[in-house]
């Protein structure tokens, strides 16, 4: 267990950058970034739009659910607004998860660019002190 655990952290740590490329990672991270905020504001439109579209739909089967109370066609509709709400609901919950994602990874890739800027510093001090 311990080796298979040390092979992945060897591996993990293989794939850091280094501070000499670090003006190229910073682009493939910034390039990254801005897809990663691309196909979120794709997403926002959409869920908006499904959101909207689904809560319109469901208040419609509601009222026509309220209007026919004593039949099973009225309960059939009540059952199919709320199958549309749960949808709905699932979709939006999948975007706050996923905008929450992307702002952790946009947080941790800008720590891993200070922590590249402050070794690349020190590499620095260091060869002009001896």
């Amino acid at each position: 267990m311990t080796q298979q655990s040390e092979n992945l952290r060897d591996r993990l740590l293989a794939r850091l950058p280094q501070p000499e490329n670090r003006g190229a990672y910073q682009a493939e991270v910034a390039a990254a970034l801005e897809t990663n905020e691309r196909r979120f504001r794709r997403e926002k439109w959409y869920v908006t739009a499904l959101w909207i579209y689904l809560v319109g739909l469901s208040t419609v089967f509601l009222t026509l659910g309220g209007y026919r109370l004593d039949t099973a066609r009225g309960v059939w509709f009540g059952v199919l607004a709320c199958f549309w709400l749960i949808a709905a609901s699932v979709e939006l919950l999948k975007h706050f998860i996923n905008r929450s994602r992307v702002e952790i990874l946009k947080e941790v890739k800008q720590v891993l660019l200070q922590v590249l800027e402050l070794q690349a510093s020190f590499r620095k001090t260091g060869e002009k002190e001896p």
